[in-house]
């Protein structure tokens, strides 16, 4: 009776067949890799067979090339009727260079005598070329009786830094002296005759000795001494080729196939290592292995496959549990909050960081809990007065928006500050996914960007690209409302002074305290702003809809300002007066742009300063009228320095006995349309826009030419010329140098120009004018002070400062004989500088009784109408000769 089949016995048959069929793949694998090794090693004999003959028939073709060329030295120098002194080096050189140019291989030949010397080369050194030969192979090459090539070791050249060969042979000149003929070719290019451009995996090939000598191997070596090779390829013949030999150059086992050349004892021989020549068998077994062990791995799958069915569903379940384990620490690592809400609305899952958002959910939250009680639980916290109704309402909605699922998260801001933004997503089974994302950080950080962008960091006040967005909102509305708004442009008079002497830090307090006062002038819908530096805006809307209403209300808020600034502050701990100057404009009645209503604004601003400072001004449409024409003025003015339009009058000064001793240059502008024009129409603008200072400079500079003219002429040459020196131009760090390089350049005698000083320049800045000054009277110049008399601190100075000459204002001259106190202030000038031993002219002297009375005080020096007024030099040359002669007839000058 048949026994049943049981598993066990299924499960043992299938693995007999297992082993049958495994151990018959490893059979035939090995079978048919160790015919493929045969197949390899025949290939690789035949190859190394056949590159050796090719070798040898290259390699004697080359040399045969250089055995000519040396050989034919004889020929192609003559040499054989020729001594050694008679051979022109230079001559030889040349034609060697020629000969040697058609063989490629060779780097030169040169011609040595018994010493070594070269006497002839083919390098373009010539015969300076210095051949350095292995020790005693010139001498081996001179003693052969009869003359064959020969190869020396290798040796590195001490010219190209390479290794070389240096083939020669010897020469006879017409004395029977004996000469070599020497040939130097890099070891590389024997190299590539001999390879033939051949690609033979692992192939060493050597030219050597029969004594074993290396003289080239490939892959090159790097001995410096040529190596001797063991054993001798003479003991390799008896081993026949076989697969034993030691390769040349490295030794490893090898097929080693060799043949003589023509020349000297040489051998070519060809190494082929049986590693390299088995490489290509090796990847072959690899594929019959991996074959074979695809064929096994098939084979055991098969088998395998029976074992492991009833294993699967085992496996399965692990497999689920790992993935759970792994889902869930994936929800533990998140960020976010994570819930998890089946299609009945119930809790399923949710993370710890959900808890970390909500921590008041700890301990209510679990598995089947109802959404519903979640938001109760969170509106309970977040509003606990909430009423019981409102309660329910928002329970609802926030259950209701659940119903509608949005994509796109939402945001909701919590009573704790906190903002959580919400993202639902509908799960395949009806459920829900929400997540929880803490995004208050990341509004704080935009809110912070935004502050930034639109509000000025030290005041937190509204800056001008915020302010310029309003007024555009208040304008627009003022157009559809009719009612009036206004700008207030504040500038802090002195701010600079402040900074400048106690630092910034100190002027941003100020500025910080002036920003928290004009907050507490202005209501709620009004906008503070600051621009940069000292300067605020104030901007007042829905004011009236009649201008007179809105304007008056303006003036109060000004004046408000106005008082709450002057309010000293508390700098630091030291008391601080600072005061605005503020200036008004109007929005409304019309279309206006914000730049030209900030332009209005900051134009009567500038009107306040220029009144005085701490007042408020309105805008007047006239303002901007003279502002244009001063813009245009200056910019006439900056043409006119280009042009030279600008030209100098002279206005004559006299002493009391009716000699003209001098004149003073008044500057005038020959304008192409207006004609001449006075310098009171445009001195001020100079002034301001810093022209003063190149117009200075010409002025200056006309005068001086003027002297230098002169001084040929001998009526003119003692005449004194006075130029008016501006505050700008004085103060300029190369004033001192500039005066003495137009000094220089012109050729004007240094004692005849004047420089004429305002009183209020001179007590600018007493030292540096008093250095200034110093310096240039080394130099020669003259110094008056003009308009003395009209400063605050003349009598103080005066011993101070080197000068030379006072000017009586023309103020008290006018005066004099009308009013007593002109007539002392006069007199006491005139005293105090007899006592200083200081000159004193009066201007402005236009009839005879102010000058007898000036010449009754002691002046002797006139300048005026009375004399002359300012004319061409033409006009004011002409008035000299008449001035001198009637001097003569006169017993009163004039």
């Amino acid at each position: 009776m048949r026994e049943p089949i049981t598993p066990l016995r299924i499960k043992a048959f299938v693995g007999a067949g297992v082993v049958v069929f495994v151990v018959a793949v490893a059979i035939v694998a090995a079978a048919v890799a160790w015919n493929a090794r045969k197949v390899a090693l025949n290939d690789s004999e035949a190859q190394a067979t056949r590159f050796v003959a090719g070798a040898e028939v290259a390699l004697n073709r080359s040399l045969l090339t250089v055995d000519v060329l040396l050989a034919s030295m004889d020929e192609l120098l003559n040499l054989s009727n020729t001594t050694a002194p008679w051979i022109d080096a230079e001559s030889a050189s040349q034609r060697l260079r020629g000969s040697t140019r058609q063989n490629l291989m060779v780097r030169y030949v040169a011609l040595l005598d018994t010493t070594g010397k070269t006497m002839a080369s083919s390098d373009p050194a010539g015969g300076a070329l210095a051949v350095q030969l292995p020790a005693g192979f010139l001498e081996s090459v001179l003693e052969q009786s009869v003359s064959t090539l020969m190869v020396s070791a290798p040796v590195v050249s001490f010219a190209s830094s390479e290794r070389v060969l240096y083939f020669a042979r010897h020469l006879r000149l017409a004395d029977n002296t004996r000469v070599a003929a020497v040939a130097e070719l890099p070891v590389g290019a024997l190299g590539a005759v001999l390879l033939q451009g051949v690609d033979i995996s692992g192939l060493q090939v050597t030219l050597e000795r029969a004594g074993g000598q290396l003289l080239l191997g490939v892959p090159g070596r790097e001995e410096v001494i040529a190596p001797t090779l063991a054993p001798p390829l003479a003991e390799l013949a008896d081993l026949g080729q076989e697969w034993k030999a030691p390769a040349r150059l490295t030794g490893d086992p090898a097929l080693v196939v060799f043949r003589p050349i023509l020349y000297q004892d040489l051998r070519i021989s060809a190494s082929i290592p049986l590693h390299e020549a088995l490489s290509s068998w090796r990847d072959q077994r690899d594929a019959i292995g991996l074959t074979a062990l695809v064929f096994v791995a098939m084979i055991l799958a098969a088998g395998g496959l029976a074992f492991r069915y009833l294993d699967r569903l085992s496996q399965a379940r692990v497999a689920i549990a790992q993935s759970k384990a792994t889902l869930d620490q994936a929800l533990e690592s998140m960020v976010s909050g994570f819930l998890l809400l089946d299609k009945n609305n119930c809790v399923v899952q949710w993370n710890s960081q959900f808890e970390v958002i909500f921590p008041w959910l700890r301990g209510i939250i679990a598995p089947r809990l109802p959404f519903r009680a979640v938001i109760e639980e969170t509106v309970k916290h977040h509003h606990p007065r909430l009423a019981d109704e409102e309660h329910a309402r928002w329970v609802e909605q926030r259950l209701l928006r659940q119903k509608q699922p949005q994509h796109e998260p939402h945001e909701q801001v919590y009573s704790n500050g906190r903002t959580i933004q919400i993202t639902e997503r509908t799960t395949p089974d009806g459920g829900l996914v929400i997540s929880y994302h803490d995004v208050t950080a990341l509004r704080r950080a935009s809110a912070e960007i935004e502050n930034l962008a639109f509000y000025d960091p030290l005041t937190n006040l509204p800056n001008r690209r915020l302010l310029m967005d309003r007024m555009q909102q208040a304008i627009a509305s003022s157009a559809r409302s009719g009612q009036y708004g206004a700008l207030l442009f504040l500038d802090l008079d002195h701010f600079k002074t402040l900074n400048d002497t106690r630092g910034h830090e100190v002027g941003d307090m100020l500025l910080r305290q002036v920003a928290q006062r004009l907050k507490t002038c202005v209501r709620r819908e009004d906008t503070v702003a600051r621009l940069g530096g000292d300067e605020f805006v104030v901007m007042l809307s829905d004011l009236s809809a009649s201008s007179e209403e809105a304007g008056a209300h303006v003036r109060r808020v000004g004046e408000k300002i106005l008082r709450k600034l002057n309010v000293p502050y508390t700098l630091g701990g030291h008391a601080h007066h600072s005061t605005p100057s503020i200036g008004a404009t109007l929005m409304g009645g019309a279309i206006q742009s914000s730049v030209d209503l900030l332009k209005q604004a900051d134009i009567a601003m500038y009107q306040v300063k220029s009144q005085g400072r701490n007042a408020l001004c309105f805008f007047d449409p006239q303002m901007q009228i003279s502002i244009s024409l001063r813009a245009q003025l200056e910019a006439d003015l900056q043409a006119a320095l280009t042009a030279r339009q600008f030209v100098l009058h002279y206005q004559p000064q006299f002493h009391l006995d009716g000699r003209m001793v001098g004149a003073e240059g008044l500057i005038r502008w020959q304008h192409p349309e207006r004609g001449l024009v006075a310098p009171g129409a445009f001195i001020g603008v100079a002034e301001e826009s810093e022209l003063i200072v190149p117009m200075g400079h010409w002025v200056l500079r006309t005068a001086c030419e003027q002297l230098a003219a002169w001084q040929g002429n001998p009526r003119l040459q003692h005449l004194q010329l006075s130029v008016n020196v501006s505050a700008r131009q004085f103060r300029q760090r190369d004033f001192v140098a500039r005066v003495v390089e137009v000094l220089r350049e012109t050729g004007a005698r240094p004692h005849l120009l004047k420089l004429e000083l305002t009183e209020s320049l001179v007590l600018d800045n007493v030292d540096d004018t008093i250095a200034k000054i110093g310096t240039l009277k080394t130099k020669g110049v003259r110094f008056s002070v003009d308009d003395f008399g009209t400063g605050y601190s003349s009598l103080a100075y005066l011993t101070r400062l080197p000068l030379d000459q006072l000017k009586i204002d023309q103020s008290f001259v006018h005066n004099l004989g009308v009013r007593h106190t002109d007539d002392v202030i006069v007199q006491t000038i005139l005293g105090m500088a007899r006592n200083l031993e200081l000159d004193v002219i009066a201007e402005g002297v236009e009839t005879e009784a102010q000058k007898k009375l000036l010449a009754q005080y002691g002046c002797t020096y006139f300048q005026g109408y009375l004399m002359g007024r300012p004319v061409p030099v033409a006009e004011l040359e002409a008035l000299l000769e008449p001035a001198a002669t009637t001097a003569e007839d006169l017993d009163m000058p004039r």
